[in-house]
Formats: structure tokens, sequence, C-alpha cells
């Protein structure tokens, strides 16, 4: 029972001390991500038609993969606005 007590408790400093190191890490992460205009994002999306034809939409979304295996969330993010202007510039056109 002795044994209990001290285990939780290094649990919740360690839950705590993840919880402050994530808030750091994630802080204007949104905020940056409305940095990034739609038309910033449709002319990225057109110029990646213009590099690759049918093939943008797996370019782009082999983009977003190389993001996250990173650990780039934002600019995972960010790829997959992208890529959802691809397809919807492909299909207008």
């Amino acid at each position: 029972m002795r044994g209990i007590f001290p285990t939780l408790l290094a649990f919740g400093v360690g839950l705590f001390v993840f919880i402050l190191i994530w808030k750091l890490l994630t802080k204007g992460a949104k905020t940056r991500l409305k940095l990034i205009g739609t038309d910033e994002i449709d002319r990225t999306a057109s110029e990646l038609i213009e590099k690759h034809g049918d093939g943008a939409g797996s370019a782009v979304a082999k983009l977003a993969e190389e993001c996250l295996a990173v650990g780039d969330f934002d600019g995972e993010v960010v790829w997959k606005r992208v890529a959802k202007a691809v397809a919807k510039l492909q299909a207008d056109g």
C-alpha cells in the first residue's frame, strides 16, 4: 500500500509536465495557420498542377505525409489545405 502513493504522485507530476510542454509547443499554431491566406493556397495549388499535371494530388499528399513523418503538424495541415484546393481546381477545370 505504501508504493501506490509515490507512483500516483509521480504519474500526476509527469502528466502535468507533459501538458505544460505540449501547451508551450503548440502555442500560436492556429494563429500561424491563419496567416496563410486562401490566395496563397490557391496559387500553390495552381503551381503544383502546372508542374505535376494530373499527379498534383499525389504530389501534395506526399508532402503532407512527409510533414507528418517529421512531426510538422502545422505543415501537414497546410498541405492538406493545398490538396483540397488542387482537387477543387482539377474538378472545375
